[in-house]
């Protein structure tokens, strides 16, 4: 019988990588070998959760996937995340408007996840459930706000050759025009690849080492930090930050899956749709939180009544 916090770990990993792929079927031996667990440990966790309703059990296949319970807990996690939650209520109108895919990304500790996507699909992103380490050049526009020690810590995790110095530029850019712009490359496709194999075994060490060598290799030109306005540029991302109260980042909304290169001009169009949404999302809990302090008032005053 496993220990109980090894349990809770191996339940919260089996849960993990499965929602980084939801639509499939994952067998026994599917998730015993991409996570490395114990399989008569693995077949009790698995009994234990299709029980409680966080996994269901397909009978034709023998495989398992993510089980209505959990339709609930994320329902109550928005409820605890409001704003993250009107974040996501902008993903879809914004793609719709723009005609391009949409995602919406939180920081987790030292890992970005994906927590919502709209869009055509024109170019494979990080899927929804899916976490990649924020090591340089990754992360600007959580980073771009943070407060010294945050960044210092971040930069400590650049690879060698990627200059701290441009890191630091490209921070004070985001913060200028308020929204950050990442270039596609050979470096950067192949780190892509790297990222999506990353998903299908995440405790994979080789898999993981191999990521972060190719996010390592994008270096500091994955970043447009220099543009110039008669130039064209093959846009990968464009990545503008949600602000809470405190002028903390709590999430981050991107455009991708552009066709052909952008002009400078056409990247702050976007840039500034994207501010815009973000500040909507920001505003419409102003608001919701507003009715909510007006209600309370208009109790208090029926009750003193």
């Amino acid at each position: 019988m496993p220990r109980p916090a090894l349990a809770a770990s191996r339940a919260i990993d089996i849960l993990n990588f499965m929602a980084a792929a939801p639509a499939r079927g994952y067998s026994l031996t599917d998730l015993v070998r991409a996570l490395d667990l114990n399989p008569a440990s693995c077949h009790a966790l698995l009994n234990a959760m299709t029980r409680d309703g966080y996994l269901v059990r397909q009978p034709r296949g023998r495989t398992y996937q993510l089980g209505p319970a959990l339709i609930a807990i994320g329902q109550g996690a928005l409820q605890c995340h409001p704003l993250v939650a009107a974040a996501r209520e902008r993903i879809g109108p914004l793609s719709a408007e723009l005609d391009l895919d949409c995602l919406l990304t939180a920081r987790v500790d030292d890992r970005l996840i994906a927590l919502a996507s709209a869009g055509p699909g024109r170019q494979p992103g990080l899927r929804v459930g899916q976490r990649v380490p924020m090591i340089p050049p990754l992360g600007t526009p959580f980073l771009a706000w943070a407060d010294e020690a945050e960044v210092e810590s971040w930069l400590a995790r650049a690879p060698a050759g990627v200059e701290p110095v441009r890191l630091r530029e490209s921070l004070a850019v985001v913060r200028q025009h308020g929204f950050a712009v990442t270039l596609r490359s050979p470096q950067q496709g192949a780190a892509e690849l790297a990222v999506l194999d990353l998903a299908d075994e995440p405790f994979a060490d080789a898999r993981q080492r191999q990521a972060a060598e190719a996010i390592g290799r994008m270096g500091d030109a994955y970043l447009m930090i220099d543009a110039l306005p008669d130039r064209l540029y093959p846009v990968d991302l464009i990545s503008a930050p949600v602000f809470d109260g405190a002028g903390a980042v709590v999430c981050t909304l991107s455009l991708f899956g552009f066709d052909r290169p952008l002009s400078l001009k056409r990247i702050t169009l976007l840039g500034n749709s994207l501010i815009r949404d973000c500040r909507m999302a920001a505003n419409a809990l102003t608001a919701k939180d507003a009715g909510m302090l007006n209600m309370v008032g208009m109790g208090d005053a029926e009750c003193a009544l």
